[in-house]
């Protein structure tokens, strides 16, 4: 990586010739040394992201919302998940709610 020795910023290649590298803010340009052009960087490799699986039978354990006993209309399971949003608009002050069947996960509104 090479620097403008003029105004400080990175030099990169330009598009008509990549074998010149030009500052994107003073416009000096300079020859690329053939050893530059096939420099390869490499980055030292993090460890491995750890992958969670949730079983479905824990899963009821995890859940973050309340639940209430409301039959769903597409699956008949009687448990669902509940929360409230207040309504965006200033004139009217209402709050949406939602309601999440714990089985189908289909989501239906009430507003209220």
């Amino acid at each position: 990586m090479d620097f403008c020795p003029k105004c400080g910023s990175m030099l990169q290649t330009t598009k008509k010739a990549s074998s010149t590298l030009c500052c994107p803010k003073c416009k000096y340009q300079k020859p690329m040394d053939h050893k530059e052009s096939n420099k390869k960087i490499s980055l030292p490799l993090s460890k491995a992201a750890e992958i969670t699986v949730i079983d479905q039978s824990k899963e009821a354990l995890l859940r973050q919302l309340p639940t209430i006993h409301l039959v769903c209309e597409k699956c008949g399971n009687t448990e669902s998940e509940t929360w409230n949003v207040e309504a965006a608009d200033e004139t009217i002050h209402s709050t949406i709610t939602f309601f999440r069947c714990t089985k189908c996960k289909t989501t239906r509104r009430e507003s209220g």
